[in-house]
């Protein structure tokens, strides 16, 4: 199975879904987030587009963390941005530096400090029930980035892939054309069909059981009394009873 597929963000302004999809486009990789804050302002636009027009859906977050704690905040930013939405791939990792960023604040650019920061994020993902994959260059994947992750995405925009290692995604081009899109845009080819997402139940019945990523708005919410523990200890939240509580506690609702 081979997939024809684009990957946009707001930079690529209003995308015709519809028009892609007669084009031959199959999956479409969105950019959710960025940061511990950012979020991509055409994200729901282009999910609810591309869920309409059929295509296979995925959603990747672009990281400016310089620590794995800063990693891990961006992967809870970003759980909350997709808020429960179903996605046909992993969520994917961008932890490259396009813009220089990492650069300007005297980033560590080793092997053992990129792979500990996209572990982290990996590895919050995962503890929320998704699978997360990597998307980097190939001179990345080969000189700087080593993780136990779902997926790889790889970057090299040539007719051949070189790439030695196992991969999911190839983005062969940043220059493509597609109709129903405004100008170049990145391509890509999947080769790998992952089962679609099933809607998990799970429950958390102590407040030790609750992962990482939700863990500090429970102990916040019991420890205000707005949350009251069975008298063993017990709590039983569901997972999406815990991801609405976080959503709540970042905008402040238990704050006043």
């Amino acid at each position: 199975m081979k997939l024809q597929g684009i990957d946009v963000s707001r930079h690529n302004g209003a995308v015709d879904w519809e028009k892609a999809a007669r084009a031959g486009i199959r999956f479409a990789i969105l950019r959710a987030a960025y940061g511990k804050s950012g979020v991509d302002d055409r994200f729901d636009e282009n999910y609810q587009g591309a869920r309409r027009a059929g295509l296979l859906v995925g959603a990747y977050h672009y990281s400016y963390a310089l620590t794995p704690a800063d990693a891990r905040r961006e992967a809870q930013h970003l759980l909350a941005v997709l808020n429960g939405r179903a996605l046909d791939q992993p969520v994917w990792f961008d932890m490259e530096d396009a813009d220089g960023y990492k650069k300007k604040h005297g980033f560590p650019f080793t092997k053992r400090n990129v792979s500990a920061i996209t572990q982290a994020f990996v590895d919050e993902i995962r503890a929320s029930g998704r699978k997360c994959g990597v998307y980097a260059s190939k001179s990345w994947l080969t000189d700087y980035i080593k993780v136990d992750a779902d997926a790889v995405w790889v970057a090299q925009w040539a007719d051949k892939l070189t790439y030695n290692g196992q991969y999911d995604v190839w983005q062969y081009t940043d220059a493509g054309r597609v109709d129903g899109v405004t100008g170049k845009v990145d391509r890509n080819v999947c080769r790998t069909a992952w089962k679609k997402e099933e809607k998990k139940m799970a429950v958390y019945r102590y407040p030790k059981d609750v992962p990482e990523w939700g863990r500090a708005t429970v102990d916040k919410l019991i420890s205000r009394g707005l949350l009251r523990p069975e008298p063993d200890g017990r709590v039983d939240l569901s997972h999406d009873l815990v991801r609405a509580l976080v959503i709540n506690d970042r905008a402040g609702v238990y704050d006043a």
